[in-house]
């Protein structure tokens, strides 16, 4: 299977430089939303084979990554981000686990911290009641069964396994999948389009994965945390947007409280960032 590897970049630095080279080898394209820290021409400049699409501003993450892959035609497309770095094969073995799996569209690989710790990139589309422990109580502590449960926390972490939807942080989609489904939903600007398009695909009856033995490292240096509390209520505000595109029936009933929820977890959040904000001394703080 031919595999193309798809950066977006927004002022990624030397990050994204250390991003394509752990990728070197493989057919890669790198979407730049109007960086003004050099980086685009570091790029051009240190790796002349790489496809570079310059846009004169931030179009956000979903309409870059439909950019980035109209810009190949592999039939794996992989999305890494510019803050991430992929171990040795893993790539690869990301597109193994999609040749092995025909009924999969998406397969994650699995995250990590630089300290080596394990980020949540596998996850469950959750029930109401689990939204709700995970978006309230799970803000205090992980171990309730909302969260447990839409963490996927007991799922194995040691062989590939079925889930619901994957971080787009690190995942390899199948082309004939991806474009079978319109690609991200450009109505999102930035979070949440790797959820609906997970969502997407297995409404359509293909199935999402895990491969834990695709590692990547993540860095969580991304230009969000640059303004946190805009980007904060972004993900709140695309949160609803999903609910209402994808959840019927008696969900319904609960959008006006759901959407009240989602305000009073903003409130927390930005809350407990103020406070985590002002215990940092300012010569320590990057936003």
């Amino acid at each position: 299977m031919r595999i193309a590897v798809v950066i977006l970049n927004l002022n990624g630095g030397e990050a994204v430089l250390d991003a394509l080279r752990s990728v070197e080898g493989c057919e890669r394209v790198v979407v730049d939303n109007a960086s003004t820290d050099g980086s685009p021409e570091s790029i051009a400049a240190t790796f002349p084979d790489v496809t570079l699409v310059r846009n004169d501003r931030n179009l956000g993450f979903a309409v870059a990554a439909n950019q980035g892959v109209r810009a190949c035609d592999a039939s794996v497309v992989v999305l890494l981000n510019n803050d991430a770095t992929a171990a040795p094969g893993a790539v690869e073995r990301l597109a193994s686990t999609l040749d092995e799996t025909p009924s999969a569209a998406a397969v994650g690989a699995l995250i990590r911290n630089p300290d080596g710790s394990i980020q949540p990139s596998k996850r469950a589309f959750p029930t109401l009641w689990q939204s709700v422990l995970h978006g309230l109580v799970g803000l205090v502590t992980s171990n309730n069964p909302g969260t447990r449960a839409y963490l996927m926390l007991d799922a194995p972490t040691d062989r590939p396994c079925r889930v619901g939807w994957v971080s787009a942080s690190a995942v390899a989609y199948r082309r004939e999948a991806f474009e079978a489904v319109g690609g991200f939903d450009e109505d999102y600007f930035f979070f949440v389009e790797d959820v609906d398009l997970c969502k997407r695909l297995t409404d359509a009856g293909w199935e999402v994965w895990f491969e834990p033995r695709a590692e990547v490292t993540h860095a969580w240096g991304g230009s969000w945390t640059k303004r946190p509390l805009r980007f904060l209520w972004l993900h709140q505000r695309n949160l609803f947007r999903y609910v209402t595109k994808h959840r019927r029936g008696a969900w319904v009933l609960a959008y006006p409280f759901i959407a009240a929820g989602l305000c009073l977890r903003f409130v927390l959040l930005a809350v407990r960032w103020l406070v985590v904000r002002r215990s940092v001394p300012s010569h320590r703080r990057t936003s």
